[in-house]
């Protein structure tokens, strides 16, 4: 039951770093096109590092939850 429990953890944050990575991406692809002035507003307000900060952080959580639901719902697939 141990090896189990561990295994799925495994599982999970490797599907975190996935998802993280990804939306890490999306949101440097995001600032450098500069999709909707993003990142011109971004650079221009002098509390730039806690905005980046904040959005680093929302992309990580989104995109790695995002991940990790997607690899929950295919275990179904994996095993049939």
């Amino acid at each position: 039951m141990a090896g189990t429990k561990h295994e799925l953890l495994r599982f999970l944050a490797g599907h975190l770093l996935v998802g993280i990575a990804a939306g890490w991406m999306v949101l440097a692809a995001m600032l450098w096109l500069d999709v909707g002035g993003l990142a011109t507003l971004l650079w221009a307000s002098p509390d730039w590092p806690v905005l980046l900060a904040l959005l680093l952080f929302g992309f990580a959580i989104t995109f790695g939850s995002l991940a990790m639901g997607t690899g929950v719902m295919e275990l179904g697939r994996r095993r049939r």
